[in-house]
């Protein structure tokens, strides 16, 4: 009798998940197409004009995070302004940024021209700004490899808010050797850092989830190679199934071997693919010239397509 109403049980609970995960056509093809992020309120405080300021990671006389402001005229060079909180500065060079929907930021580190900025015990760090405060704080400190990888230095290289299942995802290549692939995607509750699923034996960059396939996935560009991947996520944003291999940038371009440093959804659904040399070494980023692709998914031909 025992057996039979924990078999009962256990249906019922399979049941309630299945009703759980499931998700109408129309929700999964809205998914990344309807963006949520919000300006953090702290940038009208500071003074800046939220309708032409953006933060950036890439400002030569900044280290971190610097909020800039652009001038009505663009050739105005000296109507350029920038501030930065005195947070953003104390936890070395960054790199991507992703904000949620309560205008909180988040970025994470990478290691510019030398460690001396951002040692290697800090590169699985993740850093949440406050959107009304500006403080920037650690957010987690995702596990890093027991060992250390001399030929490595690097760790997390993507980052992506998801608007769906209100989730961040990052991926880190610490632990990766030459030869062994290693690396991670989290999945990550942004309100305490907590890890919700990882995703592992990828060395991932550019993240990004959209559902135009009719599926919802989360799309990531190889650090190794020139190939982007996806792999088919639930309506909580949990992982569910292999990596799939999507098209690849090999042999695109003016260099044919970029990798793919940022995805994003345009508003017709088209992937944006921002290629660059990678090569795990340290150099600065104005040596890293950048390309953009364009691909779109083909509903006929069940595949992604380049387009320009």
């Amino acid at each position: 009798m025992k057996s039979i109403t924990f078999l009962y049980i256990c249906c019922c609970m399979l049941l309630l998940t299945s009703c759980e995960e499931k998700m109408a056509e129309e929700e999964v093809l809205q998914i990344g197409l309807t963006p949520c992020q919000r300006q953090p309120p702290f940038i009208a405080a500071s003074g800046f004009d939220p309708k032409r300021t953006a933060l950036s990671t890439s400002e030569k006389k900044f280290k971190g995070l610097a909020l800039v402001q652009f001038p009505l005229n663009p050739a105005d060079t000296a109507g350029r302004k920038t501030w930065q909180h005195p947070s953003w500065k104390q936890f070395g060079y960054l790199s991507a940024i992703a904000t949620d929907e309560n205008g909180n930021v988040y970025s994470i580190p990478i290691p510019v021209v030398n460690e001396l900025d951002n040692p290697r015990e800090k590169q699985n760090t993740i850093y949440k700004v406050d959107a009304t405060t500006g403080e920037m704080k650690p957010l987690v400190n995702l596990p890093l490899p027991p060992k250390g990888n001399d030929d490595n230095i690097f760790g997390l290289l993507g980052l992506f808010y998801d608007c769906h299942a209100r989730l961040l995802y990052a991926s880190t290549v610490a632990g990766s050797t030459r030869n062994e692939e290693a690396g991670m995607i989290y999945a990550i509750d942004p309100a305490n850092g907590s890890i919700i699923d990882k995703f592992t034996g990828k060395d991932a960059m550019g993240l990004c989830v959209a559902g135009v396939s009719g599926e919802k996935r989360l799309y990531f560009g190889s650090s190794r190679s020139s190939d982007i991947y996806s792999v088919k996520l639930t309506k909580k944003g949990k992982f569910s199934g292999s990596a799939r291999k999507e098209f690849t940038l090999d042999l695109m371009g003016p260099r044919g071997d970029d990798k793919a440093r940022r995805i994003k959804l345009d508003k017709n659904g088209a992937l944006i693919i921002y290629g660059v040399e990678f090569n795990y070494n340290l150099t600065a980023p104005t040596e890293k010239p950048e390309t953009i692709y364009r691909f779109r998914y083909d509903e006929e031909e069940k595949k992604w397509l380049f387009t320009e």
